[in-house]
């Protein structure tokens, strides 16, 4: 992806992490290359998200059984067919090739149900989907909003570059780096406080019981949201602030449960916790070391509450190469 930025151009960086995360899913997961389909899935899968939020927030659309012939249905159907097509396609290839690859995808191929019986090519492919989707649109979310608050904080921007110039000394950073990227993956926890990709959850209680005073009857939906306990200010001094540094001194330990959770918790949190934030310190890390990204003006940035927290018309940025440490930094529009 570097290689085909160039210094000067303006690129939606929104739509660039989206591509690049989701082609490492497909290639970490299921060893399978999908550089040429990277944007037709990205895309069908932003419609197919998009497809989901107006079904969820539309009373009517959810009262209606999927096989009601309207146009929502209709193009919410031709988006899952599409994806389908492609999906069983790196499912029946695998297959054909008789191939062990030791991937996930291989794994989920060699499953068994207790009694034996191998998992269905359906269950694959529903399992796939789900990996899919949420192996690669939080962490892109995740970086595009890091970018955005970079863009806006020249001060934090070079105390990162410092330390990856530090540590790296201008080579790739790799797995073993992490321990010492200390600063990087304090900018990221940092962006998933603020923004953290998935917003809000809801469990179903499975007893009668009170929370907080509130009685709650068994079966009731209970909405869990990030953004609003992120930025609550019991828990974490200026919450509306940018400030990394407030995870040097042990904060994450000091937290009492769910303060701070984007990525969900108890036995439902996120499969891909370890994989995502690994991902996302290595991508910052291998980017900023070559680029400074400055936020096109006079953009609207509304972030949009769909299935996650989305830039709602993207978020353009200018591509600079990336100055040194000892290079002045200058402040950037907002």
């Amino acid at each position: 992806m570097l290689s085909r930025w160039q210094t000067g151009e303006v690129r939606d960086v929104h739509e660039d992490m989206m591509r690049l995360t989701l082609e490492i899913v497909a290639k970490t997961l299921f060893d399978t290359d999908i550089a040429d389909k990277s944007e037709e899935v990205g895309g069908y899968l932003a419609l197919g998200i998009k497809f989901y939020d107006q079904w969820f927030r539309n009373l009517a659309l959810t009262l209606l059984p999927e096989s009601a012939p309207i146009p929502h249905h209709l193009r919410s159907r031709r988006v899952i067919q599409r994806l389908d097509a492609i999906v069983y396609d790196i499912i029946r290839r695998r297959k054909d090739s008789g191939e062990e690859k030791g991937d996930l995808l291989s794994m989920m191929l060699e499953a068994k149900y207790e009694d034996g019986t191998p998992i269905s090519d359906q269950q694959v492919r529903d399992e796939v989907m789900t990996l899919f989707i949420a192996g690669h649109d939080t962490t892109a979310l995740a970086l595009t909003w890091t970018w955005y608050l970079l863009s806006q904080h020249p001060e934090v921007e070079a105390k990162l570059v410092e330390e990856l110039q530090t540590v790296l000394e201008g080579r790739e950073p790799t797995f073993a780096d992490l321990p010492r990227l200390r600063y990087t993956d304090m900018v990221v926890r940092e962006a998933l406080r603020l923004y953290p990709p998935v917003w809000g959850m809801a469990r179903v209680a499975n007893t009668d019981c009170e929370i907080g005073g509130y009685p709650i009857e068994s079966g009731n939906i209970i909405i869990l949201s990030q953004w609003v306990m992120h930025r609550d200010s019991r828990y974490f001094d200026s919450p509306d602030t940018f400030n990394p540094n407030r995870w040097a001194d042990g904060l994450a330990q000091r937290l009492p449960t769910y303060a701070y959770f984007p990525f969900g918790g108890g036995p439902r949190v996120c499969i891909g916790k370890s994989f995502a934030q690994m991902e996302a310190v290595l991508l910052l890390a291998t980017i900023t070391q070559k680029f400074h990204l400055s936020l096109v003006p006079g953009q609207d940035l509304t972030p949009w509450p769909a299935f996650t927290l989305r830039p709602k018309h993207g978020i353009k940025m200018v591509l600079n190469e990336q100055r040194s440490q000892n290079s002045p930094v200058l402040p950037t529009a907002r």
